[in-house]
């Protein structure tokens, strides 16, 4: 068993009130290529000395560690809990799939033990380098774009990030203005795409130091040569620094064939399909659940819903309930997306379920391919009472002629007597018609009211919003870094209340929040909304900030916003 030891807590244990031990491992991304970051946090609300174990003999630890400490208000409890984090960086030099943890925290005689965490490396991407001019290796630095492709199909992601070269050994950048791109850009970050490592390597026959920054994940959204704007910096060595502007790329976007499959749900990249029917012994008028999960990599967070196709006699009630499972790597989006339908079985007897066909795009091998589940045998029982309930409404046994003479025999005995009378019905009908239009109308004011008050509520909180992100672009030059990562932190759950339509007031805590908006957007969105949670608690508690800092969480702020939107 291979243990390796983090950090010690050596700080003041304040603890408002008594809680059950707990410890949480956490790994930052989840998904990583060799060689590239890793972040692994582990949080407590008991202080003690902290070991990690079955980490990879390839794991390589960064010079990053972070440790500090956070109050939380449990709404449920009304008790304030102090929970104590550290993080270590390091990379994993071996391709696999590893299990990492669980984590320790002893104090005393006891230990208390976290989850574990499943990590996926992958071999190092490769990427494709601009040419750079004579010039530019004459330079104190430069800076060129990468991608991992130059041609790729619509839907097709892309990897891009910023390279940087210099001859002296950097310490720190500030001003970092990001690489632009036309249309509307799906993108998502890779890794700690903000975390500087700085190697030594021969470039061009030149001994320079250099890094990899700001790394993405892409889904262009336009057709043909587009051009990826250069990116922009300071790069410092201490106090002395040097700017700098990198050059351009050009990525061509190629639109799919023409003419695809009648089954062909937008997924770009590899996949397979899974189906599974859930019920037993099921019998006429039934409902059952058909479960269908999309798996692989490509743009799956894109795709559209597979159309089951049913025999005569199955009626899919509503939308299917859609569970997405996927992580953004270095394949695009990988994972699974699962699909719930709810069917109903109107007809008795042996039948059977054609596959479910759904089509994609290959980009590797220029086609679209189509798979498909197996069918599926369900035995269906007749029902004897759904039978005559239908028998009833269409009584099938009897002519149409005597249908006829039937229904004229029922209107004439029902006109000899008042019971059943046009007049009786009208007696009746009209006070419980003019009491249900009043109803009708108290309930629609009652709407009317509710809805105004919503509205108003909205753009007040929309208002709000939009000062304290006008404010921040102020508060970012002052001193005051506390007020700069409250109001960023008050900003966000602002825009988390919104897209979830409750009142901001409500002082609900960042673990509600958080819990609750996890239901509603894309795994990648929910992790930038902890990321920026926990930034704001980190500078907030002894991490310095500078205005490089405060910049980078106000784009990544903003960027946000717009998404939950």
């Amino acid at each position: 068993m291979k243990t390796f030891l983090l950090f010690s807590f050596l700080l003041l244990s304040i603890i408002a009130y008594c809680q059950d031990p707990e410890v949480s491992l956490s790994i930052d991304p989840v998904s990583a290529d060799v060689g590239e970051i890793i972040t692994i946090t582990i949080k407590s609300n008991v202080q003690g000395n902290v070991e990690i174990d079955n980490l990879p003999s390839s794991f390589v630890q960064g010079y990053d560690v972070m440790s500090g400490m956070e109050q939380e208000m449990d709404v449920n409890s009304g008790k304030v809990i102090t929970y104590y984090y550290v993080s270590q960086t390091g990379a994993i030099g071996a391709k696999g799939k590893y299990t990492i943890g669980p984590a320790f925290v002893k104090k005393g005689n006891k230990t208390i033990q976290s989850n574990t965490v499943k990590v996926e490396i992958g071999e190092k991407t490769e990427m494709t380098n601009l040419f750079v001019t004579d010039e530019q290796l004459k330079e104190p630095a430069f800076g060129i774009i990468q991608t991992n492709k130059k041609v790729i199909y619509e839907g097709e992601p892309i990897i891009i990030s910023a390279k940087i070269y210099s001859h002296f050994e950097p310490t720190h950048l500030e001003g970092y203005r990001t690489y632009n791109l036309p249309g509307t850009i799906d993108r998502s970050k890779l890794g700690n795409s903000k975390r500087i490592v700085v190697e030594e390597e021969f470039f061009k026959n030149y001994k320079l130091f250099s890094f990899e920054y700001d790394k993405n994940i892409i889904f262009p959204d336009v057709i043909g040569k587009f051009k990826i704007e250069s990116y922009s910096m300071k790069l410092n060595q201490n106090y002395k620094g040097y700017q700098f502007k990198s050059n351009n790329a050009l990525v061509e976007v190629k639109p799919l064939p023409e003419d695809p499959p009648i089954e062909f749900i937008g997924g770009v990249g590899h996949f397979t399909i899974e189906r599974k029917v859930e019920g037993d012994a099921l019998k006429q008028g039934d409902v059952f659940k058909m479960f269908i999960s999309i798996i692989g990599s490509g743009n799956l967070h894109n795709i559209i819903e597979p159309k089951p196709k049913l025999p005569k006699g199955f009626i899919v009630y509503g939308d299917p309930e859609i569970e997405e499972e996927y992580i953004f790597n270095s394949k695009g989006t990988e994972g699974k997306i699962n699909y719930k339908y709810n069917i109903q079985v109107n007809k008795a007897g042996k039948t059977t379920l054609p596959p479910t066909i759904v089509a994609f795009f290959d980009p590797k091998k220029e086609k679209y391919i189509s798979i498909a589940t197996t069918s599926t045998e369900l035995s269906i029982k007749a029902d004897q009472n759904y039978v005559n309930t239908v028998e009833e409404q269409e009584p099938n046994n009897i002519e149409p002629e005597e249908q006829d003479y039937l229904r004229q025999s029922r209107v004439y005995n029902q006109s000899n007597s008042f019971f059943g009378s046009g007049s009786f019905w009208l007696g009746v009908s009209a006070p419980l018609f003019l009491a249900l239009i009043f109803l009708f109308i108290l309930k629609r004011k009652e709407d009317s009211v509710e809805k105004v008050m919503l509205k108003t509520a909205t753009r007040n909180n929309q208002k709000q919003l939009s000062l304290l992100l006008a404010e921040l672009e102020i508060e970012k030059n002052s001193n005051n870094s506390n007020l700069f990562f409250s109001n960023v932190e008050e900003s966000l759950k602002i825009a988390l209340a919104l897209k979830l339509g409750i009142n901001p007031s409500d002082n609900l805590s960042k673990q509600v929040l958080i819990k609750n908006i996890s239901l509603q957007i894309q795994p990648s969105n929910l992790q930038k909304v902890k990321s920026i949670f926990e930034k704001c608690d980190e500078f907030r508690y002894g991490f310095g900030a500078d205005n490089h800092s405060k910049n980078e969480i106000i784009e990544e702020l903003n960027h946000l916003v717009k998404k939950l939107k």
